[in-house]
């Protein structure tokens, strides 16, 4: 029986669902109570160095079109021992997306206030997740 492949539709929307992720809820509300309007300053430089490090790796992915990069790159720069720790750290990485999005989307949604979502609040207890969330 012949795999299933990933179209490219997929997977693009796999790496911006890694990518995006919550920080888009809590990250812009926790830079405004930290620097306030400076907040606005913060993230355009942020996104300056992060579009920066994306054209690197566009860059080394035409130079070495193989499946793995984010563990491949590692091995040809510094060996295969940490080039084998980098893929099990990007594989746990990828595992841990789906709990933290979950608990993330939880604390985001407890606080709707509109009647349908009323089911969410027990989610939450003093900040933190509860028993039932």
């Amino acid at each position: 029986m012949k795999g299933k492949k990933l179209n490219l539709f997929s997977t693009v929307m796999f790496g911006l669902s890694a990518i995006i992720g919550s920080g888009w809820m809590f990250g812009s509300s926790q830079a405004a109570k930290i620097a306030g309007p400076a907040a606005i300053v913060a993230w355009i430089l942020g996104a300056i160095l992060v579009a920066m490090i994306a054209m690197v790796y566009v860059e080394i992915g035409t130079m070495f079109p193989e499946d793995g990069a984010m563990s491949r790159f590692t091995m040809y720069t510094h060996g295969s021992f940490l080039g084998h720790i980098a893929s099990w750290a990007n594989w746990l990485s990828l595992l841990a997306i789906l709990p933290i999005e979950a608990v993330a989307s939880t604390q985001y949604m407890s606080t709707w206030p509109w009647k349908w979502a009323q089911w969410t609040h027990g989610f939450m207890s003093h900040g933190e997740l509860s028993a039932q969330g």
